[in-house]
């Protein structure tokens, strides 16, 4: 298993990253500029990003809106939408479409946004693990509707299913019967692909077998499935799905992390999701050691932890009148090393 150190980053422990990764770490290295983009050109992104994410939120939210009222699925619509999406992300980046679909997600439990957020962070790896289109289609499709079947279940049992007080045996064995429902509505229509229905039915088989269906091993599950399962527990994490403590963006990469090392999730695929987005992800709003606020601007992929950042605020609270780009990890002259202490907001 590869180990991935969130206090050091991937890409300076080459011989702890399995081969499996070297593309995606290395497709992901090649971002690092040396100078980071301003600040009025990474609100521009952002502002385009959100706009973006309206748009494929209402998109998604029709698919839902017609299963729910019919009980089944059009595979047509489905298909367009995941075309929709697809586009919409070449003309963003990574970080500004991660951003926008991480803002205000805390509680909100609605399966429409994620649906919207797992298809498109599934692309976002799927791209990254340099699957074609054919592959990332599939994919994309998959994520989308992976949870379709959760429409079929008392919303009181979805609400609890990862509550402290738990479920009852009944209620969880009916929580568990959503990928095999799901798979069935598809099977209706008789035109979604085996490898569709495939990602779908795994996508809670965890690689330590903790998941379900029982009869499915981990071990066995291809790296389209993997990706399916990370971003739908990253988006469980941030939103608080089933009863839980929403966490942030940050919190949450550290809990796919612990539970990569013990075995549940697939280490390479969790390398590669940290790699892209950074710990510190790119927009977030950050309070250094010396109490400056500054934004994270650019990723250091050999340092996750010591991003570039533009500090646009003096201890105290008063702007500088010139905002000041500094690079964390390699700090040259400075009277005290900067670092962050904590993220204060996720947006510009």
């Amino acid at each position: 298993m590869a180990n991935i150190d969130l206090d050091k980053g991937i890409a300076s422990q080459p011989h702890l990253v399995s081969d499996a990764t070297h593309s995606a770490t290395e497709a992901a290295s090649r971002w690092s500029r040396k100078q980071p983009k301003p600040l009025a050109l990474l609100n521009e992104e952002y502002v385009q990003a959100k706009l973006a994410k309206q748009q494929m939120d209402q998109a998604v939210q029709s698919v839902f809106t017609a299963i729910t009222k019919t009980g089944t699925v059009n595979p047509q619509q489905a298909a367009e939408v995941v075309q929709e999406i697809t586009i919409a992300m070449r003309t963003l980046t990574d970080s500004a479409i991660f951003m926008a679909l991480s803002q205000n997600r805390a509680g909100d439990s609605t399966l429409s946004r994620h649906a919207l957020a797992t298809c498109t962070l599934s692309l976002v790896l799927g791209q990254a693990f340099q699957f074609n289109p054919l592959e990332l289609q599939e994919l994309a499709t998959a994520a989308l509707l992976h949870d379709i079947g959760l429409l079929e279940i008392r919303p009181a049992v979805v609400r609890h299913a990862h509550a402290t007080s738990g479920l009852s045996k009944a209620d969880q064995y009916q929580l568990e019967t959503h990928p095999r429902r799901t798979v069935l509505m598809l099977e209706q229509h008789g035109r979604s692909e085996a490898a569709i229905l495939r990602l779908i039915a795994n996508h809670h088989v965890y690689l330590d077998d903790s998941g379900y269906p029982k009869e499915s091993r981990g071990q066995f599950t291809c790296d389209r499935t993997r990706i399916l399962m990370v971003v739908d527990r990253y988006d469980e994490l941030i939103t608080g799905f089933g009863g839980t403590s929403p966490l942030t963006p940050h919190h949450t990469f550290q809990c796919l992390y612990q539970e990569a090392r013990q075995g549940k999730l697939d280490p390479r695929i969790v390398s590669s999701f940290i790699a892209r987005i950074g710990i510190y992800p790119v927009y977030s709003h950050v309070r250094l050691n010396t109490q400056e606020l500054a934004v994270v601007t650019e990723i250091n992929q050999e340092t996750l932890h010591q991003p570039i950042i533009t500090i646009t605020h003096q201890p105290g609270g008063a702007e500088y009148v010139t905002p000041l780009v500094v690079d964390l990890a390699r700090q040259t002259d400075e009277p005290r090393t900067r670092a962050i202490e904590t993220i204060i907001a996720m947006n510009t």
